[in-house]
């Protein structure tokens, strides 16, 4: 039992660091427009800007992660980007 609690904290760490390079990435294709991504990262990046809007000044982002950490668990960015 002990295993298994530390194996979904360990999975839970890992979908918080995803969402948080996830938002980064998202934010870094913003600022390269108008060059266009592949379509499967098109995809994605519709899919994370679907529940967490483009960064136009400082806020709070604990909620945007946690909606983009959804979005993981979801498997949503993985779907879009096969």
């Amino acid at each position: 039992m002990t295993a298994a609690n530390k194996l979904r904290r360990i999975v839970e760490n890992t979908r918080n660091t995803l969402a948080i390079e996830a938002m980064a990435a998202a934010q870094a294709l913003d600022f390269l427009a108008p060059l266009k991504p592949s379509k499967p990262l098109q995809q994605a990046h519709s899919a994370i800007r679907a529940v967490c809007a483009t960064m136009e000044k400082d806020r709070v982002m604990y909620q945007d992660f946690a909606r983009i950490a959804e979005v993981i668990a979801t498997g949503k960015v993985a779907a879009a980007l096969r």
